[in-house]
């Protein structure tokens, strides 16, 4: 019986395979399935390469870095529990020579580095590397060669550190425990480790690692004692995750939530096939049963020209995803050196079988509708509302599916899908107002124009229908282009006007005395300056911070490293009451604490919470007492954790400061001055801020320009689905046009005039849903009004005018293929 059945099912299956419908499907399928292929293939070549990276670089069996320097009783224990233990030292720090300057991590070392691995350095940047042993002497300092050119130095040169001169003696080529040696710019210097130590730099500037050989008992070991005595600690080891491994199940989360605007088109697309799907399936199980075969043979024969389907399919996507997983892997080469490509077996099927279930779910109402099948569907053919409901429902499941599985920020999830919904209802509500107000208006006069608004008047809902899917196709593809090229534009102007051109992200108490002098000595602008001191938040309502949620975020990245907690007795200029109780000037509850709006919906906190954090090495526990949101206009340094000023004189902590100035052409050389004197501050120029921004940016517009691609060929099959859908009606509709003895020159001229007004619809919604999306994220990320370029949406009005019509036009000329004869032959 099997046997008979898969016979007819191929029979079946070739005689539609050339159909509309069935085309517009397997287009559906393919993209999907490469773009969740080729994101799986990515990923997993990428975790792979992060575990190996983490066993060849870590320089250790295990790493322990923390910014204070261990008491003598802890670092004995340390030495106790292992099998050695190499202590280094690292800051971030300014070097200057002459009238340059640049940022770079200086690392001190002392003769016994380095643990494990080769320490590569060479004499001169023409000279061949070599393993070097011992660390620079007293008064030297190695530079890297991206370094030595920034700085314009040679080899033999002094360049001075808080007034110490340093001899350039060596460059620097390898370190064997950089961890994230593929995966930063930072430029790289290295010192005696007593030399460091007469530097004497601010203990909270300077990270201390202790490189660790032990068996992995003892790394268990040291595993358990550091969360008990050193949970502010950070400690790496083989056996762990790799520091990055989080940040790229970020950026997996982010593609994938971005694949929400996928499968909503898939789903817009699916939903239009399935309607003519139902019928002809419907229509070929009336016939079957008429013929004496039972209802569940065509249910039977459906599953399987759908599984013959999704068989013939799979060569061509893996084939298409294996090559644009190579083309990915080869494009994050330069980012993750040494990564390459393999083919994966295991992965590819697995992600199939996840593929053919969304399918099936897209699917089931076809066969759901088979049930409901008699041989009277061969006399009366209707659909149910009962297989249209039941196709929502399919693509609305799979959607909510993908946006659970991958948010890992609930807010902006909630923003994009409020925007789909808002731009939904809206386009509902444009297209009947503008038709009905059309036809009203319209209705004295004769002509083509009001003939047409007439008569998608009459066919309000399919065309409701029509521009629905394709207005939400248009809206997407615009939010995906245009919303980056305005945020561009925005924080670039923003940061400007409010914050100056340099940014101090921190100073102590010495170095910010020090900038304000400087800064009065040389006319220069203090525009803003707020105190803070570090944190470490260890639990939350008595649970470590790992274990209350496993969920990565942006917000879990950033708590799990020191924070800067700032105290105010009132609601900073820049920020806004969002839930709770502010606390009184006088109160004398210290502690308590106000969280960021976007943090508290990340981690699920509420009022009333617990929330553990380790500052100078002292646990203190406050309460979530407020929720505060940033506020345009006055600033944008701001601080997730806030706290009354009352706390201070219960924390003893080094506080530390951020600041922002503005300087003019002739000041910037002044700078040299300051870091001269005080490395470590840490400053930054809007122009090295904006440029980190726009190179983010320019890669993830890379990312977007490849999602855009494949939105827009969904969004090509959505126009040739609404058309291929509503196609036998409108035959009709020009079969009884030319009964009036009016030509199809006619009907072309009506038919043209029909898609410009869709287009019009089409346009002026996703232009809205453009603008409710932009409102919705700035004034929820950045408290900042959306002005979108208007010479760019009315270009981009024109282009959808334009290309929409085209389009529609086009794809429905063979409507125009009807006569007077069709429409009696269906009388």
């Amino acid at each position: 019986m099997l046997k008979l059945h898969l016979q007819l099912a191929w029979h079946f299956f070739v005689k539609e395979y050339s159909q509309p419908h069935q085309k517009l499907l397997r287009w559906v399928q393919v993209i999907l399935m490469v773009f969740i292929t080729t994101l799986t293939l990515s990923s997993n070549t990428i975790q792979h390469y992060l575990n190996q990276n983490l066993a060849s670089l870590l320089g250790a069996d295990a790493v322990l870095a923390q910014k204070n320097k261990l008491t003598n009783e802890q670092a004995l224990h340390l030495k106790r529990s292992s099998d050695a233990v190499v202590e280094t030292m690292q800051v971030n720090a300014t070097l200057t020579f002459n009238d340059q300057w640049q940022s770079a991590k200086l690392k001190a070392i002392a003769n016994d580095y380095p643990l494990q691995g080769e320490l590569l350095t060479s004499a001169s940047l023409q000279s061949p590397s070599e393993v070097t042993h011992g660390s620079p002497q007293s008064g030297q300092i190695w530079l890297d060669s991206r370094l030595l050119s920034s700085l314009n130095i040679a080899i033999g040169d002094t360049l001075y550190l808080a007034k110490r001169p340093f001899l350039v003696s060596r460059v620097l080529v390898h370190e064997p425990d950089r961890l994230m040696e593929s995966h930063t710019v930072a430029m790289r210097a290295m010192i005696n480790l007593d030399d460091m130590t007469a530097l004497n730099i601010d203990d909270g500037a300077v990270l201390y690692r202790y490189l660790i050989a032990a068996t992995k008992s003892q790394v268990n070991g040291l595993i358990d004692w550091q969360k008990e005595t050193l949970p502010a600690a950070t400690l790496h080891h083989k056996q762990g995750k790799h520091p990055l491994a989080i940040f790229w199940q970020r950026t997996e989360n982010v593609l994938g939530l971005s694949s929400i605007i996928l499968f909503f088109m898939a789903a817009i697309a699916i939903a239009q096939i399935v309607q003519v799907h139902i019928k002809k399936e419907q229509y070929f199980s009336a016939v079957c049963m008429s013929l004496g075969a039972s209802k569940s043979t065509g249910l039977v024969l459906s599953l399987l020209k759908w599984l013959i389907n999704l068989v013939l399919l799979i060569p061509l996507v893996v084939v298409l995803s294996s090559a644009l997983h190579w083309v990915i892997v080869e494009w994050l080469s330069s980012t993750f050196v040494g990564v390459i490509w393999q083919f994966e077996g295991e992965a590819t099927l697995y992600v199939l079988m996840a593929c053919s279930l969304i399918f099936m779910a897209f699917h089931s109402p076809i066969w759901a509708s088979l049930y409901h099948v008699s041989v009277s569907k061969l006399l009366i053919q209707n659909q149910t509302s009962f297989s249209l409901a039941f196709v929502n429902l399919a693509g609305l499941a799979v959607m909510i599916m993908v946006a659970v599985n991958y948010s890992d920020n609930g807010l902006l999830t909630l923003m994009l899908v409020s925007s789909i919904g808002i731009t939904i209802i809206m386009m509902m509500f444009i297209s009947w107002l503008f038709l009905t107000l059309g036809e009203k208006v319209s209705e004295r006069f004769s002509g083509l124009i009001p003939f047409t608004l007439f008569m998608m008047k009459q066919r309000l809902v399919s065309k409701s229908t029509q521009v629905l899917g394709i207005g939400l196709s248009t809206f997407l593809l615009l939010f995906t282009l245009m919303f980056l090229r305005d945020l561009g534009e925005t924080i670039s102007s923003y940061e400007r006007v409010h914050n100056g051109n340099m940014l101090v992200s921190q100073a102590n108490q010495t170095q910010m005395d020090a900038i304000k002098d400087w800064a009065v000595q040389h006319a220069i602008e203090l525009r803003q300056s707020k105190p803070y001191l570090f944190a470490k938040v260890t639990e939350i309502n008595s649970q470590a911070l790992d274990e209350f949620t496993d969920r990565p975020s942006e917000s879990l990245a950033t708590l799990s490293h020191s924070i800067r907690l700032h105290w105010s007795n009132d609601i900073p200029q820049n920020n806004r009451l969002v839930d709770g109780t502010w606390w009184s000037q006088t109160t004398e509850d210290w502690q308590q604490v106000s969280i960021e709006e976007e943090v508290m919906t990340d981690l699920g906190l509420s009022l009333g919470d617990k929330i553990t954090l380790v500052i100078n090495q002292q646990r203190f526990t406050f309460s979530i007492s407020a929720s505060h949101a940033y506020k345009a206009g006055a600033g944008s340094i701001t601080f997730w954790v806030q706290m009354p000023p009352a706390a201070i004189a219960h924390i003893n902590a080094p506080h530390y400061y951020m600041a922002s100035l503005e300087l003019n052409s002739q000041q910037w050389p002044l700078l040299g001055q300051l870091w001269q004197v005080h490395p470590t501050i840490r400053m930054v120029s809007l122009q090295e801020l904006t440029q980190q921004f726009d190179d983010t940016l320019a890669m993830i517009t890379a990312v977007i320009s490849g999602f855009s691609v494949m939105i827009i060929l969904l969004s090509i099959v959505v126009i040739l689905s609404s058309i291929h859908v509503f196609e036998a009606n409108d035959k009709k509709k020009n079969s009884i046009i030319m009964s009036f003895g009016l030509l199809k020159s006619t009907c072309l001229k009506l038919n043209i005039i029909e898609w410009l007004i869709t287009a019009l619809l089409v346009g002026v919604g996703a232009i809205f849903g453009n603008y409710v999306a932009g409102t919705l994220i700035y004034q929820s990320q950045f408290s900042l009004p959306y002005i979108p370029n208007l010479s760019v949406m009315i270009a981009t009005l024109c282009i959808i005018l334009s290309s929409v019509t085209l389009l529609g036009v086009y794809a429905s000329r063979h409507s125009l293929k009807s006569s007077v004869k069709a429409l009696m032959s269906d009388v």
